[in-house]
């Protein structure tokens, strides 16, 4: 029977949050990802009320806060080695990005490791319906991960978060965010994923031909 009991240490951050860049908007003095990044706060904040997370540490990942002038593929390569969960927010722009697709890959290859061991129990993967979509509409391997749930509120399957933000719906939304934030607390402990190497990760960047500085987007 699996072990379900909490680790006396666990990864840190519990999330890592793969997203698809908007780019800059000259309609607009708003940040592009505004509203993503106000909700991978919200989303930190209910992970901390409801794990037992130090102080200080991610708790969800998000790729803009790289430091200016650090070797950012590393730092990537990093937090995706040790992190608990990896949450794709679903959307068109996350589905064309070429570093989303790394990201899913790096994550896939670390699980497949542990299948390998024979300590693998679930996948870690907790996806976010950030823009309205269609089942249809959303690709493999993103479609082959349950993204919906009878308990979260109808709306948002037909409108997504960024749906219920633009609508005003922001009770709703927070409510949403805040199961998303149980459930990764809970996926995290029941998948158990172990940290690897970021070595492990290093052909698979090395073929994105990037370079130090550049965004990490499609």
């Amino acid at each position: 029977m699996p072990d379900h009991t909490p680790r006396a240490m666990v990864q840190e951050p519990y999330g890592f949050l793969s997203y698809g860049r908007n780019p800059e908007s000259p309609e607009s003095y708003e940040p592009p990802d505004e509203l993503l990044v106000r909700f991978r706060g919200r989303l930190s904040r209910h992970l901390r009320e409801l794990t037992d997370l130090r102080a200080g540490i991610d708790a969800v990942y998000l790729d803009k806060e790289i430091p200016v002038g650090s070797a950012w593929k590393d730092v990537l390569k990093d937090r995706l080695a040790r992190c608990q969960v990896l949450v794709p927010a679903l959307s068109p722009r996350l589905f064309s990005s070429k570093w989303c697709a790394l990201e899913w890959e790096c994550f896939e290859r670390r699980q497949q490791l542990q299948r390998d061991r024979g300590t693998f129990i679930r996948d870690a993967i907790v996806p976010v319906l950030w823009a309205p979509l269609r089942p249809d509409e959303i690709p493999p391997p993103y479609s082959e991960v349950q993204y919906t749930h009878r308990d979260f509120h109808a709306d948002y399957q037909r409108l997504g978060l960024l749906g219920l933000y633009g609508l005003g719906r922001h009770t709703t939304a927070n409510g949403i965010a805040f199961q998303l934030a149980q459930t990764i607390a809970r996926v995290a402990v029941m998948a158990r994923l172990e940290p690897c190497d970021p070595g492990l990760f290093d052909d698979l960047f090395d073929s994105m031909n990037g370079s130090a500085g550049e965004e990490h987007d499609a």
